[in-house]
């Protein structure tokens, strides 16, 4: 059978890139916890990562947007939207396909993409650890931005289904979950700049505890007012926590006001646990 080998989350604001070394003595932090966990990921010999993320108009728009997409292409292209980082990536289609039949065998109807482009919160992610990149990508979209958007519980259950989905696969694929997103910022509204440290280190702190069920209270409305509509992107960071089933532990976090964003990396305890 197939394992969930490793999980883990983290922002993608195309800053990271974009605008590396600003603030050094605070993004240098950073991207040391970005080289750490992409040596963690390395180290794990996956098969495929399963990188969970969203989309800023870029793939999907008012014709078509689902609130769950699975992207099937041999290979997926980079929008390189607005300078963030482009070019090819290299797809899991096979593995891509027993993830998407298990999903929907236990009650999500994902979509499927056979020609999803992936804009920066797939890209940056990917630039910053390139053993993720290395090892073949599985893009599972989720809708953080377009009302009505999927519940936090959903999220937490679809990351669950994707373990029991993994497991249940022949042979024995080792299987990375990434979520990308987030944490507190406010994108294209008067409050744009900034930041909810406050808020952040709570998410972050009841995923550490172990307490992630605590959040599934909280209302898009009261994300949206303490912590901005890029708060909204936690989504991704459950998906991976229900896939892992375990405790996070945290590489980083620091408020990042250069980039206007609150940065955490974190990786996820993975337990045989989840449903």
């Amino acid at each position: 059978m197939g394992r969930i080998a490793l999980a883990a989350a983290t922002s993608h604001v195309g800053a990271i890139v974009k605008n590396a070394h600003a603030d050094p003595g605070v993004s240098g932090v950073l991207h040391d916890a970005w080289a750490r966990l992409d040596a963690d990921i390395a180290a794990a010999d996956l098969d495929a990562v399963v990188l969970v993320a969203t989309d800023h108009y870029e793939t999907f728009g008012l014709e078509n947007y689902p609130a769950f997409c699975l992207g099937l292409a041999d290979e997926h292209a980079g929008w390189a939207e607005f300078g963030n980082p482009g070019g090819t990536v290299a797809g899991r289609p096979e593995i891509a396909a027993h993830l998407l039949a298990g999903l929907t065998g236990r009650g999500f109807e994902v979509s499927r993409s056979h020609t999803m482009a992936l804009d920066h919160s797939f890209m940056v992610p990917l630039a910053k650890l390139p053993a993720a990149a290395a090892a073949g990508v599985v893009p599972l979209f989720v809708n953080c931005n377009t009302a009505p958007l999927p519940t936090l519980g959903r999220c937490l259950g679809l990351g669950q289904a994707l373990a029991a989905t993994v497991r249940a696969m022949p042979g024995d694929a080792r299987i990375g979950v990434i979520g990308t997103g987030g944490l507190s910022h406010w994108v294209g509204l008067p409050r744009f700049g900034e930041i909810n440290e406050e808020f952040d280190r709570a998410f972050l702190a009841l995923l550490e505890e172990g307490r992630t069920e605590e959040a599934l209270g909280w209302t898009d409305e009261q994300i949206l007012e303490r912590a901005g509509n890029g708060a909204l992107e936690i989504r991704t960071w459950l998906v991976a926590a229900g896939a892992a089933g375990g405790p996070a532990r945290l590489y980083s976090y620091r408020p990042m006001p250069a980039w206007t964003v609150g940065i955490g990396i974190s990786g996820f305890e993975v337990t045989e646990a989840t449903p």
